[in-house]
């Protein structure tokens, strides 16, 4: 079985929100409730604050948008790409 990959398409840093807001898609599966990820080049983890509620947009595209904890920003880059532990 293949591991479920999320890829960053876009990054907001929302002040008045607890983490950055990650845009992101999937080609390879689903998540069902808060993912634990790591990134996939450097194997660190990437800590998941929660899931956002859908957008229309993200309806149409199928994107998922994460909140990251800031501690983690540095993983949080447009292109970067983040495993799904434990599926």
């Amino acid at each position: 079985m293949t591991a479920v990959q999320f890829r960053v398409n876009e990054v907001f840093d929302i002040p008045t929100r607890g983490g950055l807001i990650a845009v992101c898609s999937t080609d390879n599966g689903e998540i069902i409730g808060v993912p634990r990820l790591r990134d996939h080049s450097s194997g660190q983890p990437v800590h998941v604050l929660g899931v956002d509620r859908p957008t229309p947009r993200t309806l149409r595209t199928g994107e998922t948008i994460l909140v990251i904890d800031r501690a983690d920003a540095e993983y949080v880059q447009v292109g970067r790409l983040w495993t799904v532990e434990g599926q």
